[in-house]
């Protein structure tokens, strides 16, 4: 009954999707109800087994579509990026973010700019990151130093690994590591994204103190680089005065903003993936065995980014990870507003959603050999050159234009932050705990884990 009621108010619409599989819609819901309690990108995955590529699903009256065919996905994100819009989580995120963020602004000439003058697209990258060793391993060694200094209480890695990539970036970008209530600032402006994300912006108010921790935050960063302004250091390896070595056609508080805003891009992705790397090594021991043994014996003290790169176990470890566990594992676009858009033999409506997630075909089974199993193997003999970031089945970071902007910087970061904490400490992740996802700022953050950090003498590899 509630299913034909809800075709006869839509008639229209399912008449010409009616070529479309998919779940059956009831009035007055459509087919909302089946996300309520799940993970988006695992009922996403779900509908790529029982529907396949496309699935037609009903958000009450309106109709969206989810993606699961690598080839309509790379269309919508890539061969045909600019013919579909990024519709969410833009509005949720304005509060937060501010308007020229490569993050909420769609293609065209304020997005081609914000790409142009990100100050990772201005940089001579290999040459930035290569001077971000010695700095950054400082820091990260620090950080695992006090754990390992009370490794006989368990550290919470949700936050405490957020804190840890937080300085690693601050270090990185603004050639400093901040006092705590930097980080509260923001997490306050984080927290309060992702609960609008997660509601109806209208039902999830803004923070108490949202206006006080945003204008801090950016304020902050404002006053940075007026001081850098005034006072250059042109050798020095931050991001901040690598750009204004080089000149820049951003005002101060652009640049700002630019920096400050790159930190929602990448902290809350890159410690998912260190954690997420840390409990699947721990949980199969004798991966673990392996990059801890490779990161102890093919890592110099005082190792360059050249050896650090070169370990390759660590490598396929994390690709694995992410693989397995993607840190971002669903992405949102909007068909055209104006008119209707043809994608693969089906013609979608105006201002369509669609749900495009990687859970599925990270791990369809045609494409990878027992691909519940986590085998950091299967990234070694060109696994690796034959799936890259941002191929069919294997997009952590995104695909095509619109891919994370700092996606080169993310891997050396969780690169340095494992061989840091493999080199200074004896990591012992708690598996007993399953494994649990939970969502913050468009992020799969696994939650509940707690290590300890016993201390070691460190090797020098002969």
């Amino acid at each position: 009954m509630l299913a034909r009621l809800h075709r006869t108010i839509n008639d229209h619409k399912h008449a010409r999707l009616k070529h479309i599989p998919g779940p059956t819609p009831r009035f007055p819901f459509g087919t909302a109800p089946a996300f309520f309690g799940r993970w988006p990108w695992e009922l996403c995955a779900e509908y790529g087994h029982r529907y396949g590529g496309i699935t037609l699903v009903w958000l009450f009256n309106k109709p969206a579509v989810v993606l699961n065919d690598p080839h309509l996905i790379g269309e919508v994100l890539d061969t045909r990026a600019a013919e579909f819009y990024k519709g969410a989580p833009v509005d949720a995120l304005k509060p937060v973010i501010t308007r020229p963020s490569l993050f909420i602004t769609n293609f065209g000439r304020g997005w081609e700019e914000a790409r142009r003058d990100n100050p990772l697209s201005t940089i001579p990258l290999d040459e930035w990151l290569s001077r971000q060793v010695e700095p950054l391993r400082a820091v990260v060694a620090e950080t695992v130093g006090r754990w390992a200094g009370r490794s006989h209480e368990p550290v919470d890695l949700y936050w405490d690994v957020q804190r840890l990539v937080f300085d690693v970036f601050a270090r990185a970008f603004w050639g400093r590591v901040f006092p705590p209530n930097r980080f509260h600032w923001f997490r306050t402006l984080a927290r309060t994204g992702t609960g609008r994300m997660a509601l109806p912006k209208q039902v999830f108010p803004l923070h108490p103190f949202f206006h006080s921790a945003r204008e801090n935050w950016y304020g902050t960063f404002t006053r940075a680089v007026a001081e850098a302004r005034a006072n250059p250091d042109p050798a020095a390896p931050d991001l901040l005065n690598c750009v204004l070595a080089r000149g820049t056609s951003l005002s101060d508080a652009a640049l700002a903003e630019a920096l400050a805003t790159n930190f929602f891009g990448g902290v809350f992705s890159c410690s998912s993936t260190v954690n997420t790397t840390l409990y699947l090594l721990a949980k199969h021991a004798e991966e673990g065995a392996k990059v801890a043994r490779a990161v102890r014996d093919e890592l110099p003290d005082g190792f360059d980014r050249a050896a650090l790169d070169a370990v390759r176990p660590l490598e396929f470890a994390i690709r694995e990870s992410m693989r397995y566990y993607p840190a971002v594992p669903i992405y949102f676009r909007n068909t055209a507003r104006g008119r209707e858009v043809k994608l693969g033999s089906h013609v979608l409506p105006p201002d369509t959603l669609i749900f495009i997630s990687n859970w599925y075909l990270h791990k369809f089974a045609p494409h990878w050999a027992e691909p519940e199993r986590f085998a950091p193997e299967r990234w070694d003999n060109g696994g690796a050159e034959a799936n890259p970031y941002g191929s069919g089945h294997f997009f952590p970071f995104g695909r095509g234009p619109r891919a994370c902007v700092g996606a080169a910087f993310g891997q050396f970061v969780h690169r340095l932050v494992l061989a840091t904490i493999y080199r200074e400490s004896e990591p012992d992740v708690d598996v007993s705990r399953p494994y649990q996802q939970s969502f913050f700022f468009a992020v799969m953050m696994p939650k509940g884990m707690r290590a300890r950090f016993r201390p070691r003498a460190p090797v020098t590899a002969s």
